[in-house]
């Protein structure tokens, strides 16, 4: 008969299954979006990341997140953010260093300083580029990107040469256009799907501009019935649709998506939501305290912020909103659930 020698370190080998959950604690993060500056050379009225804080992160930064990321087994970066992520003058560097790291790469851009080398550069290291349109037409553009005519202009002509490299060299890039659905944009919806596929993209995405909930289910079937092809889609953030259907009362009491997705802004300051960059309450750790990222991302105060937050007052297009109510199902209280 085998005897139980009654050491600890065999009891616990004998549950491997709670020894990987354990050493894997505090490497839930899957994506993070990265601000590389917060400068921009649009004036969109309503941005989202508009704010006073000029910043950007220096090269050291970027190298210092990079490797936090790597070791947090984070999965993707988005380039998006507090600014427009092509201004950084070490813009190209810095797709080349992350894609090294394993990271995937995505990028969301207004698309004006796409010049050759970072078309070339975004080919080669980015899974995505989303290049915000919101218009099919110049006036349209001027009233939600504050340009004229001749910026539309430049910005269409980078699309269809990011597409012709794009195709010349077998990329595996998907490039697509944005657009922000409202009661203003809506009967543009079909001219910005036409210019998107003349242009060349893989895809045309709408989305909804903050709280306007103008319903575009209709013309969107229309519009993908009329414009799909094997090699065009038009897409929408569907989740964020159907969460202004359902009301804006959220079922869950707790934002546990900010286990998985979290902000690195442009002043190297880490936030548990892309809706709240610079606000105090959301803030996880500052890198600039001498701080690592994996140091802030395993400290006390996440959880501090996980408490706090008031998931009501938070907008009900948030990107986390879909996690959390796939994670909210999967925490119903199961009684007895030892006994099948």
């Amino acid at each position: 008969m085998q005897t139980n020698r009654f050491n600890a370190h065999e009891k616990i080998l004998q549950y491997l299954d709670k020894v990987n959950t354990f050493l894997s604690i505090g490497k839930t993060l899957v994506v993070v979006e990265l601000d590389l500056t917060n400068r921009c050379n649009n004036r969109c009225p309503a941005c989202v990341g508009r704010n006073t804080v000029k910043a950007e992160l220096s090269w050291e930064e970027i190298e210092r997140i990079a490797d936090g990321l790597c070791e947090l087994d984070c999965k993707g970066v988005i380039l998006s953010g507090g600014g427009e992520p092509l201004l950084h003058p070490q813009f190209i560097q810095a797709l080349e260093f992350l894609k090294e790291r394993g990271l995937k790469i995505g990028i969301n851009t207004n698309g004006l300083a796409l010049d050759q080398a970072k078309a070339e550069a975004i080919t080669k290291s980015c899974e995505y580029c989303r290049i915000s349109l919101d218009c099919g037409e110049a006036g349209l553009y001027r009233k939600t990107h504050g340009m004229d005519e001749k910026a539309l202009s430049v910005v269409l002509d980078n699309i269809r040469n990011l597409a012709a490299i794009n195709r010349k060299t077998g990329s595996s890039l998907s490039l697509g256009t944005g657009f922000l659905t409202g009661k203003e944009t809506v009967r543009q919806m079909e001219s910005f799907v036409k210019l998107s596929k003349e242009c060349g993209a893989d895809f045309a995405q709408f989305r909804p501009f903050q709280e306007d909930m103008t319903d575009i289910s209709v013309e969107y079937e229309r519009l993908r019935q009329k414009y799909e092809d094997k090699s065009f889609r038009v897409l929408a953030s569907i989740q964020k649709y159907e969460a202004f259907q359902g009301g804006m009362a959220k079922p869950y009491d707790h934002c546990r998506g900010l286990f998985f997705s979290t902000v690195i802004t442009a002043n190297a300051r880490v936030y548990a939501c892309l809706h709240h960059r610079q606000d105090p309450h959301y803030l996880i750790g500052d890198m600039r305290e001498g701080k690592s990222l994996v140091q802030i991302w395993n400290s006390y105060r996440k959880w501090q912020v996980f408490e706090e937050i008031d998931v009501q007052g938070c907008p009900s297009f948030c990107r986390n909103d879909a996690i959390n109510r796939t994670l909210d199902g999967l925490n119903d209280r199961i009684f007895h659930s030892e006994f099948l």
